[in-house]
């Protein structure tokens, strides 16, 4: 019961560890020697005395003390400071560019390029090794794997580095063996980090090598080198490989952060990249298109685009391709010593980053699908809203002359939709006679004597009923002679168009509900095909499909199509039905 504390300070100090452990000693200062020699100086106003200099001016008491800092306080105010202030603090600025140029490519204005002002030495010892290693012969090795977020020399085992060395010495022939990703990576950071090794030159057709003959084995490839290429031919003032890589452009262009590097490389290496890259349209995938004449499809597709962007969409525009700047950092995500590391500044006119371009080249390739299923006979077509009155007429001039729309006859159109007849079938054909109204009138007397006949069984006396007098009497040839049942228009033998036949015979097979809504429709009314479906006691879709599929049955294609608020037109067809309809 003794332990049992008292009161409450006792129970605070029961958990003083202090109070258990033992006491320091005391530690006494060293003794410093101290100079106590008398030394005599004297106070007055001698004038042999030296000057002193200026009297200390007196502290003005409203002027502030400047602000004493040390080390350890800019330390604390930086760790005060949030993470990103601090990052832009210790991030490395780039200094005044050592190479001003402009480039030859249609879409890059200047080029600007300047080292690192880094605070950090990081693979320095990369380059030594690289030099170290260069030349070393190499004897046949067997394949060892190696795996490295950041390949370097240090990391490989004598295995290993053997594999490697025995491996690089095939590339350097042209011999390209199955090996890991991690030494492809490593000889490409040879490359781009020891310029004093190997010219620009020589390592761009390296790189193009590597790259072109180990892309179907690891098709991650292309997220790097197609930023590392184009950051390694801006910095030593090389143009795009451009015929090596045309291939795989269309693959680069989607795959890169900086696509007006391959765009612009060349006039129509800039079409085909544009085509292959800003179209929201893949033409490939219509109907129409098939193994037969994909290759007829893909050509003048390809030919007109060039032709429309050489002759307009080239031109400087403001609403087709922006101006910018862009400062990009070389070699991100590579190994790159601090001395190689470089940072460039561009100026380039961008068409990727316009979506209003993105519509006129989808439109284009839509314009062109239509003209080239005009001439192989197709009537469907593709709706095209985006292009200007000259970018029609530029691709109506290249359709003109390599592909133009065949003339049809109306001969040629009834002999190729004339049915084979067999020999059984004409066995119960028709005789075929000309037309003579005395036959006519002969079939009509045979007909009512027929007719007389079978109701004389029936007749009764108070409804007696005889033949008309009309047919009994002889016709006299001062009779006005009756119209034929089968009369011939004169107006049929005008020439007519194989278009305005079958929107002629389209009308035609309309009731008269579907007329009136297409007449009104042609006045402006998007409510017609409603107001006659409500007439009539129809749904105005139910209405307007049985339009559409009559149209489909004749001409192959839609009509009218919703606009939201009622039915319109289809434009390609709008003024070949007005016509038959007033």
């Amino acid at each position: 019961m003794s332990d049992k504390p008292k009161n409450l300070s006792d129970i605070d100090n029961f958990w003083d560890l202090n109070s258990l452990l033992p006491k320091k000693r005391p530690v006494t200062p060293a003794a410093r020697s101290v100079n106590t020699d008398t030394v005599e100086f004297s106070v007055g106003s001698d004038e042999s005395a030296p000057d002193g200099g200026a009297a200390i001016p007196p502290r003005d008491p409203n002027k502030p003390l400047p602000e004493r800092t040390s080390p350890h306080d800019q330390v604390r105010r930086l760790n005060e400071l949030p993470m990103r202030t601090r990052a832009q603090e210790y991030r490395s600025k780039p200094l005044d560019p050592y190479l001003i140029y402009e480039p030859e490519n249609s879409l890059i204005r200047r080029v600007e390029v300047s080292k690192w002002d880094s605070r950090f030495n990081f693979y320095e010892n990369f380059q030594s090794d690289v030099k170290r290693l260069w030349s070393r012969g190499a004897a046949p090795s067997e394949h060892v794997s190696f795996f490295s977020y950041v390949p370097q020399y240090s990391q490989l085992k004598y295995a290993q580095l053997k594999w490697y060395l025995w491996w690089r010495e095939n590339v350097r022939r042209g011999v390209y063996l199955r090996t890991d990703f991690c030494y492809i990576l490593l000889y490409i950071y040879e490359i781009i980090n020891c310029p004093d090794l190997i010219t620009p030159e020589k390592g761009l057709d390296l790189l193009c090598d590597i790259w072109l003959n180990y892309r179907d084995e690891h098709r991650r490839i292309d997220s790097y080198m197609c930023d590392w290429l184009c950051d390694y031919c801006l910095i030593n003032k090389l143009p795009c490989p451009a015929k090596r890589l045309e291939p795989i452009i269309g693959d680069i262009v989607a795959a890169a952060n900086f696509k007006e590097f391959y765009i612009g490389s060349g006039s129509g290496n800039v079409a085909a990249s544009i085509l292959a890259y800003s179209s929201t349209y893949d033409w490939r995938k219509s109907r129409y298109v098939t193994s037969e004449n994909v290759e007829l499809f893909a050509s003048h597709i390809r030919s007109a685009f060039e032709k429309a962007y050489r002759e307009v969409l080239s031109e400087k525009d403001d609403s087709f391709a922006k101006e910018f700047r862009v400062e990009r950092s070389a070699y991100d995500g590579a190994l790159c010593v601090y001395n190689m590391k470089r940072t460039i500044t561009v100026e380039y006119a961008s068409y990727t980053r316009s979506p209003k371009f993105r519509f006129v080249v989808t439109d284009i390739i839509k314009y062109s699908e239509n003209r080239i299923r005009m001439a192989l006979g197709i009537k469907s077509r593709l709706k095209v809203d985006s292009l200007t009155d000259k970018l029609k007429s530029c691709l109506d001039e290249y359709f003109n002359i390599h592909m133009p729309i065949p003339k049809k006859s109306r001969a040629s159109k009834s002999a190729a939709f004339t049915p084979e007849v067999n020999e059984y079938d004409k066995l119960y054909e028709p005789t075929s006679t000309t037309l003579s109204l005395e036959n006519a009138l002969k079939i009509e007397q045979n007909s009512w004597n027929t007719t007389d006949i079978l109701t004389s069984a029936f007749e009764v006396s108070s409804t007696e009923e005889k033949v008309p007098e009309l047919i009994s009497q002889p016709i006299s040839e001062t009779d006005t002679t009756p119209e034929p049942a089968f009369t011939s228009d004169t107006s049929i033998n005008a020439p007519v168009s194989d278009d305005d036949d079958e929107f002629a015979a389209l009308v035609d097979a309309l009731d008269d509900t579907a007329r009136e809504a297409l007449t009104q429709l042609s006045n402006g009314d998007n409510r017609a095909v409603s107001k006659a479906a409500a007439k009539a006691g129809v749904l105005a879709d139910a209405l307007a499909d049985k339009i559409n599929e009559t149209a489909f049955d004749i001409i192959g294609d839609s009509v009218i199509e919703s606009d939201g608020s009622g039915y319109r037109f289809i434009s390609d067809y709008e003024g070949d039905l007005i016509k038959w309809l007033k």
